[in-house]
């Protein structure tokens, strides 16, 4: 049986709270068509959407990856803080006393936020652009990408060695971006939050993020250019040949822009989802 985690942890964007915020969003999209409302309304609460092989298999990655955190991951959220003092360390090592900036708490404290907001950003994009790039990476994020139906849970369905791999990163990320932040501020560093979360990942969630795994088709129109839309997200993961290898980005569409991969949702549709 599915965890009740998933729903109740705010870290998750599976929280409840998001997903009513998903699902408004969804009922705004789809008000203004007297056939799509009552359409999504009932493809939403239809057990076939949620009950069938694609889900079972999201659902049976799920309970594999509960036990591979336990035994594998949560040991190794503990690094973060040991990946700090260590580029902490390195940095003094080799130039000397740091605390060369001097700047007032909140200052620090919201570019430290925008900072890890833009390299983590990056760094998902990239190390998803590289899943689909080397060929023994691939044969481990397809199965996230054999879903031929997309619900919010469709996220956590990946191989236990991606969800190692993606855990390994944010460690990285989090922990190298620290250690330099501490270097500078002599360890006075914080993130603005929002009910403890991250606020960059909160807004993220709270605005549709859900939906990038869903059957509903949302743009954001000339935003595109600056975001990624669930609509360009399920681009991702459509089967047609014009659509592969597009849209690799979690939030900022300029790295997809960078390395040509982006693709507007304008005058696209997505038939099917799947390898």
């Amino acid at each position: 049986m599915l965890s009740f985690v998933f729903f109740i942890d705010i870290e998750r964007r599976t929280y409840w709270l998001y997903l009513l915020s998903a699902f408004f969003i969804a009922i705004i999209a789809t008000w203004r068509s007297k056939n799509k409302l009552p359409l999504f309304i009932k493809a939403t609460f239809s057990t076939k959407y949620w009950f069938n092989r694609s889900c079972y298999t999201d659902y049976q990655w799920i309970f594999i990856n509960q036990f591979f955190k336990i035994l594998v991951i949560m040991p190794l959220l503990a690094t973060s803080l040991t990946v700090a003092l260590y580029v902490n360390r390195v940095f003094m090592g080799s130039f000397g006393a740091g605390d060369f900036l001097h700047w007032p708490y909140q200052y620090v404290m919201i570019t430290f936020t925008v900072v890890l907001f833009i390299i983590e950003d990056f760094s998902r994009f990239f190390v998803h652009w590289l899943y689909h790039r080397i060929p023994v990476l691939w044969k481990f994020h397809s199965v996230h990408h054999s879903a031929t139906i997309l619900t919010p849970l469709t996220l956590y369905r990946v191989h236990s060695v991606e969800y190692l791999l993606n855990n390994c990163r944010g460690v990285l990320v989090v922990g190298i971006v620290s250690g330099v932040f501490m270097y500078c501020f002599n360890g006075a560093i914080g993130f603005a939050e929002v009910l403890g979360v991250n606020l960059f990942n909160f807004l993220f969630n709270l605005a549709a993020a859900n939906l990038r795994h869903s059957h509903i088709w949302i743009s954001f129109g000339y935003l595109e250019h600056v975001f990624i839309s669930p609509a360009q997200h399920q681009i991702h993961h459509s089967r047609d040949k014009k659509h592969f290898d597009k849209n690799f980005g979690s939030c900022l569409a300029i790295w997809d822009k960078i390395f040509h991969s982006w693709q507007t949702s304008t005058n696209n549709k997505v038939k099917r989802f799947g390898l």
